[in-house]
C-alpha cells in the first residue's frame, strides 16, 4: 500500500505580504541605523546633520563624476583640436634623402618597425637640414622616405601620431576629472566633520557644567 507524501504547505497570502512588510521594515530599520538616521535618543541633532551631509556629497559624486568626466573630456577635446589645428597648419610633408642605411640585423633598434638613419631634406628657404629619420629596416643609403616637418623646416610627429596623442591625453583628462572630485568631497567632507566635531565638545561642556554641580553636592 503506497503511502501519499504531503505537499508543500503555502501560507496565506495575508501572512505572506505581512512577513514582507515586516522584513522591509527591518530592512529600512536597519539602514537608517547604519546611516545614522535612526530614532536613537543618542543621537545629537550634530549626529544627524553629518548623516545627511554624508548621503548628500555621496550622491553628489555619484551625479557629479559622470558629469565631471564628460566635462573634462569636451573640454580637452576641444583645447586640443584646437592646438592640433594650429600645429598642423604649418607642417608639410617632404622628401629625405638617407645619407646611411638601415641594417636589418637583429640587434639594431627598431621602433614600430622602423630604424633610425641619418637623413638630409630641404628646409625653407632652400636651406639643407640634416637629422635622423625613421626608415624601414634594410633601407640604403641614397633612398628617400617621406618626413614631416614644421614650420621651421625641423622634425616633427606626423599627424596620425598627433592625433594618437591628443585622444590619449583627453582621456586622462576624462579619468582624473572625477578622481579630482571625489578628493575635493572628501576635503569638504573632513572640513565639514571638525567643525562639527568641535559643535559636540562645546555641547559636552555646556551639558557637563549643568551636570557637574549637582554631582558636586552629591558626593559631598
Amino acid at each position: 500500500m503506497s503511502t501519499r507524501r504531503p505537499g508543500p504547505v503555502r501560507l496565506p497570502e495575508k501572512v505572506m505580504e505581512v512577513r514582507g512588510m515586516q522584513m522591509s521594515a527591518s530592512w529600512t530599520a536597519s539602514l537608517a541605523r547604519r546611516l545614522g538616521l535612526d530614532a536613537n535618543p543618542l543621537r545629537r541633532g550634530t549626529d544627524r546633520a553629518e548623516a545627511w551631509i554624508r548621503i548628500a556629497l555621496v550622491l553628489a559624486f555619484l551625479v557629479g563624476a559622470p558629469l565631471a568626466g564628460w566635462g573634462a573630456g569636451h573640454w580637452a577635446g576641444s583645447v586640443a583640436a584646437a592646438a592640433v589645428d594650429a600645429q598642423l597648419a604649418g607642417d608639410h610633408l617632404v622628401t629625405a634623402t638617407l645619407l646611411r642605411g638601415v641594417p636589418s640585423g637583429p640587434d639594431q633598434q627598431i621602433t614600430l618597425g622602423l630604424g633610425l638613419a641619418k637623413a638630409r631634406w630641404a628646409g625653407p628657404g632652400g636651406s639643407v637640414r640634416t637629422g635622423y629619420v625613421q626608415a624601414p629596416p634594410g633601407s640604403r643609403a641614397g633612398s628617400t622616405v617621406q618626413v614631416w616637418l614644421d614650420r621651421s623646416g625641423a622634425l616633427t610627429v606626423p599627424p596620425s601620431l598627433l592625433h594618437r596623442q591628443v585622444r590619449g591625453w583627453v582621456l586622462m583628462m576624462a579619468v582624473l576629472a572625477p578622481v579630482v572630485l571625489a578628493l575635493l568631497l572628501l576635503a569638504v567632507t573632513g572640513l565639514l566633520g571638525h567643525v562639527l566635531d568641535r559643535r559636540r565638545l562645546a555641547g559636552w561642556t555646556q551639558a557637563w557644567s549643568a551636570v557637574e554641580p549637582q554631582w558636586t553636592r552629591r558626593l559631598h
